[in-house]
């Protein structure tokens, strides 16, 4: 994992829960790194909004750590129109 985070953008939303609350951001670094700002680390995230570019999230597991890939792979995965 890279230290040095000069810029990062909010690049989705983690939505929890049937009253649709913003659980988490999810930050694009300037390093490819993926980030999450957790608002309610009590409410497990459920679905993400808008889903991952599948690209974006390729180029991240490289310097991002396989719980939050992971998590944001089942999230994308599963708002992935069949």
């Amino acid at each position: 994992m890279n230290t040095k985070r000069d810029e990062g953008a909010a690049i989705a939303r983690l939505v929890g829960g049937r009253s649709n609350l913003t659980v988490g951001w999810v930050y694009l670094w300037n390093t490819l790194e993926l980030g999450i700002l957790w608002l309610r680390r009590d409410l497990t995230p459920e679905r993400i909004e808008p889903p991952l570019d599948p690209e974006v999230l390729a180029m991240a597991k490289s310097v991002t750590t396989d719980e939050i890939t992971a998590l944001l792979d089942r999230l994308t995965a599963s708002g992935t129109p069949k």
